[in-house]
């Protein structure tokens, strides 16, 4: 077989984007908060660009008016357009320098307001360190086995199996990595390649329920009873029934009853039936309900006490407000960005005639950049703004009369209406913000589904149908909850056809209620 080196020719389509459209769409997907952090990386990679520490407020609010006669003729309905740079930089043409450093940040590509232009800013505040948050779970139990020691007798046992202090430490420390964020064991969160240590093998099989606990070897069980024996109590639990009885059992004067309920009648306990498991006990239903209210002090997700998740901010890109009785959207600006200029000092590099070609190229490619990452930022919110307007177009009775008036919508119809790519306004909807008098939302939040009426021909939105369900349960006596076919059965009285099989999908993963049978209560 030849496997030499041929030539041969084919034919293909390709779609090239260019390094400045790249940049755009880069800048377009980005949400506030990493929109600064970009722009510090940028502040960082490139000489060119600075921060204008003494360009104040006012300055900016009285050249924005100076540029408002060239900024109405701005045609902003190209992506790629408005990611490109100036012409004359591009195609070699003369290029007045001396202006382009003077107007600093002023560009006639950016028809917006400044919402935050009144306010200052405090830089401090976003050149604030980011605060350690600490240890992991895994971290955190770790030092908890540092400090554990066993005893003469317990470590024997374990030579007799052959298991060293050292390597039954490591068999804590496995399971230690198979601890998830709730506390609770899992299989193979951290798996190994190839062991060929058995017990590895037997905690496996355990963990998957393949052997249980108590046909596993000494070195195994001990080894999962000092991880359960670390705080809080119920972390190295395999599910909830046993991470609820460690806690039970380490509970001084803990009610005997709800113990017994946790060992005999779990499942029954989940579906509520207080009588089937009085009658399993041999108690009254009261009693049985009286012990079950002493489940409210224990901990489901001990995990959650050791978690070191980070907290997500939200800060919201957009703001809609009434002005004259109509709905305004205004993008909020970066600070940073409103303070970002040219470098002044280059200036003079460009203008020296002794200065070097190399000098010159080098000043000369910094600067295209600084001015394609500026304009690309000023099209980020062009386009916000753009598809932003549309919104509040098509959803006029969400802004006027709130969340439940919520029509169907889709991407395509955004897309159709400002004359932009589906891709483009997925970009601007994902993860983007906006500050509504119903509060904050995120962009992608406007689009929903909806169902069509046979009687009236029309779309009902799917957020006026959670909101009808979630009333309903809110409403309803818990003495007789209404079941997902009860539901369907009002709402279609209320005029909106709904299947039972879609009121228990919405019931169940977008409201996250119980079923009619775990709500129940009795008197």
């Amino acid at each position: 077989m030849d496997i030499g080196i041929q030539l041969g020719t084919h034919l293909k389509l390709e779609q090239t984007l260019s390094p400045q459209l790249l940049q755009s769409i880069n800048i377009l997907q980005k949400n506030a908060l990493e929109l600064e952090t970009a722009i510090k990386d940028e502040l960082e990679s490139n000489p060119l660009l600075e921060l204008d520490e003494s360009y104040s407020e006012e300055e900016i609010i009285e050249e924005k008016s100076k540029d408002k006669e060239n900024i109405d003729s701005y045609d902003s309905t190209s992506l790629e357009d408005t990611a490109l740079v100036d012409r004359g930089f591009l195609d070699g043409g003369e290029v007045n320098y001396e202006k382009l450093f003077t107007d600093g940040t002023r560009t006639d590509d950016a028809p917006f307001k400044d919402l935050n232009q009144n306010q200052k800013e405090d830089e401090e505040e976003w050149d604030r360190p980011i605060k350690d948050n600490g240890k992991s779970i895994q971290d955190k139990l770790r030092d908890q086995l540092l400090l554990w020691s066993g005893t003469k007798e317990q470590l024997e046992q374990l030579k007799l199996e052959g298991v060293s202090e050292k390597a039954f430490r490591e068999l804590v420390e496995y399971l230690i990595d198979s601890v998830d964020e709730n506390g609770f064991l899992k299989s193979e969160s951290m798996p190994i390649q190839n062991t060929d240590d058995p017990f590895i093998n037997e905690i496996e099989s355990m963990l998957k329920e393949e052997i249980p606990l108590e046909n596993c070897s000494l070195p195994v069980q001990e080894a999962i009873h000092v991880l359960q024996g670390f705080q809080p109590k119920g972390i190295g639990a395999r599910n909830q029934r046993e991470c609820f009885l460690m806690q039970a059992y380490s509970i001084p004067g803990f009610s005997p009853l709800a113990i017994k309920i946790l060992e005999n009648c779990y499942d029954d306990l989940l579906n509520l039936r207080y009588g089937k498991i009085g009658k399993t006990l041999g108690v009254s239903a009261d009693l049985v309900q009286k012990a079950v209210t002493s489940f409210g002090v224990l901990n489901p997700h001990p995990g959650f006490s050791l978690s070191n998740s980070q907290v997500h901010l939200i800060a919201a890109d957009l703001k809609i407000q009434e002005k004259d009785g109509q709905l305004k959207v205004e993008a909020i600006r970066s600070p940073l960005q409103k303070k970002l200029k040219i470098n002044q000092t280059y200036k003079a590099i460009i203008n020296d005639k002794n200065a070097s070609k190399s000098d010159k190229d080098y000043v000369r490619t910094h600067l295209n950049k600084a001015l394609e990452f500026m304009r690309a930022m000023d099209n980020r919110y062009s386009t916000m703004e753009l598809v932003m307007q549309s919104i509040v177009k098509r959803q006029k009775d969400f802004f006027e009369k709130g969340p439940a008036f919520l029509k169907p919508m889709v991407l395509q119809d955004i897309a159709d209406d400002i004359n932009r790519d589906v891709s483009t306004v997925n970009r601007v909807t994902n993860g983007k913000y906006v500050d509504t008098p119903y509060g904050i939302y995120e962009l992608k939040q406007f689009f929903t589904s909806g169902f069509k009426q046979k009687i009236k021909e029309e779309v009902l939105g799917s957020a006026q149908v959670l909101d009808a369900i979630k009333n309903m349960i809110g409403e309803e006596d818990k003495r007789k909850p209404l079941s997902d076919q009860n539901i369907a059965n009002k709402l279609e009285e209320m005029g909106m056809k709904v299947a039972r099989r879609t009121v228990a999908k919405y019931r169940e993963n977008i409201l996250k209620i119980l079923p009619a049978n775990q709500r129940k209560k009795l008197d």
